[in-house]
């Protein structure tokens, strides 16, 4: 008898179903010759009990698919879950199942998940760019045209590097906004807090800067911190900051995780938000309204980009990329007034 921690095979599928193997293989891997619906009924029920692949991956094998997979290296921030509830209401509307598939981080992982991915034939695959910052495209591009040659249409949501669609956000834009704002405050010394070989960041580091030459600031006298993309990353670029002098009075990190944790720090060291560092992030997370001082920061349209990802992915003859703006949200981080401007 076959052991329950065994995996089963297509042999065992088509010994209980009663039908040869190349019939099991016909129903659960497509081919040209068509099986009778009570054959095909009776192969799929067995595989499904003995485990061998789910009801929905069968139908999908046998060219009914209906999910959409969003793929994130981690889907509990705060950013996933609102594009994974975009996706999911725009989901319910057109009739498909979205799932969400965290990877965790490294070109292994992501090499994994995507073969893993690939043998479930999702209808549509979309994928958070932050998951690839880390991965060598040339590692991964081949697995994602696979997707793409077997008619599952591939999006990412954010600046990448590759030749997919995407729903962007305007980050250059955004860190503009930032830049202009903050060098309107009569300050001049500027830091960017950002994580090496991240395109949104980049394009946000690179608005920043050009908002702050709008204001009279030298771009060259910006001082570039590099740290990992955590709390923890933010935490140790504000001890380095702090160190500095002179000391930046101006800083702009590149999302409100980093904010936040430069935020604590800062504070943990005696500096004083906004008196001694005006501070500004990019999300607008939940809990930037409730840190205290409450951090500035653009809100970006997560839940937006959820909807159109989902939608230009299964319309993957969609002529351009979607690009959605932000709004420049200003709390006491940088001033003691708190507005709202686009």
């Amino acid at each position: 008898m076959r052991r329950s921690y065994q995996r089963a095979t297509l042999r065992d599928v088509a010994q209980a179903a009663g039908v040869s193997p190349s019939t099991a293989s016909r129903v659960l891997n497509g081919g040209d010759l068509r099986v009778s619906e009570r054959l095909s009924a009776r192969v799929l029920a067995v595989a499904e009990s003995l485990g061998y692949v789910s009801n929905q991956a069968a139908r999908a094998l046998r060219g009914r698919r209906t999910a959409v997979v969003l793929l994130a290296s981690d889907p509990r921030t705060a950013s996933v879950a609102a594009i994974a509830a975009g996706m999911e209401a725009a989901g319910r509307e057109r009739g498909v199942l979205v799932s969400i598939t965290g990877v965790g981080s490294g070109t292994a992982a992501h090499r994994t998940a995507l073969e893993m991915l690939h043998a479930l034939r999702p209808r549509a695959l979309v994928v958070t760019s932050a998951s690839f910052a880390d991965v060598p495209k040339e590692q991964v591009l081949p697995q994602l045209e696979r997707f793409r040659e077997d008619g599952c249409g591939v999006v990412f949501i954010g600046e990448h590097d590759t030749p997919f669609q995407a729903v962007r956000f305007d980050d250059f834009e955004c860190g503009r906004a930032i830049g202009r704002h903050m060098g309107g405050l009569g300050r001049s010394r500027a830091a960017v807090l950002t994580t090496p070989g991240h395109p949104a960041l980049d394009c946000r580091a690179e608005g920043f800067v050009r908002g702050l030459s709008e204001r009279g600031i030298d771009p060259g006298s910006v001082v570039v911190e590099q740290c990992e993309l955590s709390r923890d990353g933010g935490r140790d670029a504000a001890r380095r900051i702090s160190q500095m002098r002179p000391r930046p009075d101006l800083v702009l990190a590149g999302n409100d995780v980093l904010a936040i944790g430069a935020l604590n720090e800062f504070r943990r060291l005696g500096v004083d938000l906004p008196a001694d560092i005006a501070l500004s992030g990019v999300d607008d997370i939940p809990l930037a309204r409730d840190v205290t001082p409450a951090l500035t920061t653009v809100a970006l349209p997560f839940d937006d980009a959820g909807r159109a990802a989902l939608e230009m992915s299964l319309a993957p003859d969609a002529p351009e990329d979607v690009v959605l703006p932000g709004r420049l949200i200003v709390r006491a981080s940088t001033t003691s007034a708190t507005v709202e401007d686009r």
